[in-house]
């Protein structure tokens, strides 16, 4: 009996081998395709980046303290550099700040695209500026790199998008569709400006084909195993949600501690919560990233398990777990961002509070997350609530199957040489959430090579970066005429 059983499990071992290495080996690596040349830039464009880098849009948290000398200042500069969108483009403004410039297509049968970016930035840390190799909003050009705080968010997209329509414009190109092009004003803030356009149009009953925002990028490095380079699209947005914890104990005097204080008890629940993940999971566009790029991993291990996901969904898991952006494209992460209490060194405080913020997997929900906090935390004297002006799910999927992806796709081929596309989850929030109001064809990409600062230290644009997405941008709009 034992030896019969032992016969059965052989067998079923070498059956099981062989399906697993039948499935790795007929993984082929993604078909490869050779892009365009390149147009050059244009003599200007260079300057126009710097330029606007120069002018300081920062987004405050506050939006009715906008800093409207730098802004209207933007708008100046966009009217004196780009002569021809202001000539042949219908420009709205809405809520002052953010843009909508209407470039009329001859063939109103078909649906717009909207090509989309935001012009507002983040702030530079007081603390932060000499460790920056220029000053932040020099908008400095050396070793081909243009530098500068909004060079790479979000001003590449704005700068690219109008001077590859002000280049076609010059040419004598007019779309068949029309194309609109959207720039809010405080996307790092509260993203009104996103809102209340999309809110416009809405009211205009446009609806669009394709809606372009900023997102995922171009990675050379960072798949293990895959050399060529991924253009990763982001599909979906993950959810954002803030929340306050807060514990209330009597203090008193420093030199008297009781056994507990309100920063004890607020510290070790932030301690279980650090230590209890949520739970993983492959949502479909993290699986068809995987199986893009699992055919062309040179690491066999890596190829062998994307390829077999039935089997080992865990070990595959694992791997993503060991980077900050791998674990955070399987689960939703929660993490303490700010720390209030205490008034003076020698009195023990009454109040401590910490702001949790959570991205959430498009698998979730904002009361699920806040069920977990809950019972990861285990203690009701933590009073929990949602606060802040911005909250939201996740967003809906746009399929990889759509007319939006596939001309992604296209235009990527046309624009990175050997580039494999693959969907993914954004883990940040954007704009373009809100225009899936009015679009199933909301897509996020940039093609950018790695990009560096972004919302930190030394954020720069590398001219050969700029250069391919001003001919990226450009070949979008040349196409447009395709049906979708």
């Amino acid at each position: 009996m034992l030896k019969k059983l032992f016969i059965l499990l052989s067998v079923a071992f070498f059956v099981l081998a062989a399906i697993v290495f039948i499935n790795t080996f007929k993984t082929k690596a993604w078909p490869s395709h050779k892009a365009m040349a390149m147009e050059g830039l244009p003599d200007s464009a260079i300057a126009h980046m710097s330029q606007a880098i120069q002018i300081a849009t920062i987004s405050p948290e506050d939006t009715t303290h906008i800093d409207s000398f730098h802004f209207n200042q933007f708008r100046t500069f966009l009217e004196k550099s780009y002569p021809l969108v202001h000539q042949h483009l219908t420009r709205t403004l809405i809520k002052n700040y953010s843009y909508i410039f209407e470039w009329k297509g001859t063939d109103s049968s078909l649906l717009p695209f909207i090509l989309m970016g935001h012009y507002d930035v983040v702030p530079v840390e007081p603390s932060a500026v000499k460790l920056w190799t220029v000053q932040p909003f020099s908008g400095e050009v050396k070793n081909n790199i243009i530098w500068g705080r909004g060079s790479v968010d979000d001003k590449s997209n704005v700068i690219s998008i109008l001077e590859a329509a002000e280049g076609l414009l010059r040419k004598g190109f007019t779309p068949k569709r029309t194309i609109l092009l959207c720039f809010g004003h405080n996307e790092e803030s509260t993203g009104t400006g996103a809102i209340a356009i999309v809110k416009y149009l809405k009211e205009k009953n446009i609806k669009a084909d394709l809606v372009l925002d900023e997102g995922g990028e171009i990675t050379t490095d960072k798949i293990k195993g895959v050399k060529r380079p991924v253009a990763m699209i982001g599909v979906a947005e993950k959810g954002y949600v803030t929340f306050e914890l807060s514990v209330e104990k009597t203090g008193g005097h420093s030199s008297k501690p009781d056994k507990e204080t309100s920063i004890d008890i607020l510290a070790k629940a932030l301690y279980h919560l650090r230590n209890k993940k949520t739970p993983s999971s492959l949502q479909e566009p993290v699986k068809e990233f995987l199986h893009r790029a699992s055919g062309s991993s040179a690491d066999f291990v890596n190829k062998l398990a994307m390829s077999n996901l039935w089997l080992f969904e865990g070990t595959v898991k694992k791997i993503l777990s060991y980077t900050p952006e791998g674990d955070a494209m399987q689960r939703t992460t929660i993490v303490p961002t700010i720390l209030e209490s205490g008034v003076r060194e020698n009195v023990i405080p009454t109040n401590a509070k910490a702001i949790v913020n959570s991205r959430i997997n498009i698998n979730e929900s904002t009361k699920q997350v806040q069920k977990f906090i809950v019972n990861a935390i285990d203690d009701d004297r933590v009073k929990i609530k949602i606060v802040g002006d911005f909250n939201t799910e996740p967003s809906a999927v746009t399929p990889i199957n759509s007319p939006a992806f596939k001309m992604m796709e296209e235009t990527i081929y046309k624009t990175v040489d050997d580039a494999i596309p693959a969907p993914f989850i954004m883990l940040g929030a954007t704009d373009s959430r809100v225009y899936r109001e009015i679009s199933n064809g909301v897509v996020n990409f940039s093609p950018l090579v790695d990009s560096k600062g972004f919302h930190g230290i030394d954020e720069r644009l590398p001219i050969a970066d700029f250069q391919r997405f001003f001919n990226f941008i450009t070949i979008i709009i040349k196409e447009s005429d395709k049906k979708l």
